[in-house]
């Protein structure tokens, strides 16, 4: 009876140790195979976003855009994905950090935006360089008549002539007495580029100080008309301006005479 009730106890005891080794085998096996599992790769892609703040009017320079990877299916349909793509193009509004680049927010060929100071007077950070003149933007009223018939359009480089009554009597203390009354029209400002237009209003580049000086030119009275550059010529034009004395020299006008009554 006792050798029975020690058979049984060993038996218990041997099957103990057989289901803890298959317990541990099992625990073993299970983790395991969580250790040697692949995560599931989640396929991304490289999207171009701003890499600072940009504001509106902002001629994109490599400084303001980098490549971040977009899972996928989170990435815009049109988001661009290579700085060539972005750089020199002028934002209409403006872009957050980390934002995707997209080409709504670029120039509208349609609806221009121009930029006050020109790419050229930036260095590669987008900062204006310390030479740069203080450009501003200003509007002059150019009648179609005087600006090549209407066809000038943003983007074109014109030169400006200005013509005017001048009377040496209203300007000058002492003038000379040769010195007389009349018209003299003078190229004041060569290679001015067309930002924009809205019918006769033009909108142009210049200096502050040149600036006020147009802004006087207008209110004088005179005549503003608009000299159409062809591209790629930088050719000054070697104006001296003239008056009645240049026509008569080179034109020949003959100079009208009292002649006998009949």
């Amino acid at each position: 009876m006792q050798d029975g009730s020690k058979r049984r106890a060993r038996l218990i005891l041997i099957l103990g140790v057989v289901l803890a080794i298959a317990a541990a085998g099992g625990t073993f096996i299970y983790a395991s195979g969580a250790q040697t599992a692949q995560p599931t790769v989640i396929p991304t892609t490289g999207v171009l976003v701003a890499a600072r703040e940009i504001p509106a009017k902002t001629a994109l320079t490599a400084a303001d855009v980098r490549v971040q990877e977009y899972n996928l299916d989170a990435k815009p349909v049109t988001a661009l994905d290579k700085p060539e793509d972005a750089i020199g193009k002028i934002t209409t509004v403006a872009i957050s950090i980390g934002e995707p680049i997209l080409p709504s927010k670029f120039n509208d060929p349609k609806n221009p935006v121009f930029l006050v100071i020109p790419t050229t007077a930036l260095d590669a950070n987008g900062n204006i360089k310390s030479d740069t003149p203080n450009f501003r933007a200003l509007s002059i009223t150019v009648q179609d008549a005087n600006a090549v018939g209407g066809a000038i359009a943003p983007g074109d480089v014109v030169d400006i002539l200005f013509t005017f009554n001048l009377d040496p009597v209203k300007f000058f203390d002492k003038p000379k007495t040769t010195q007389t009354a009349d018209f003299s029209a003078k190229i004041i400002l060569e290679r001015v580029p067309i930002l924009a237009r809205q019918l006769s209003v033009y909108t142009i580049r210049a200096d502050a100080i040149t600036a006020e000086r147009i802004a006087y030119l207008q209110a004088s009275g005179g005549t503003l008309s608009f000299l159409l550059r062809a591209p790629k010529d930088e050719r000054a034009s070697g104006s001296q301006g003239t008056t009645f004395a240049d026509m008569y020299r080179q034109f020949g006008v003959k100079v009208p005479e009292k002649i006998p009554a009949p």
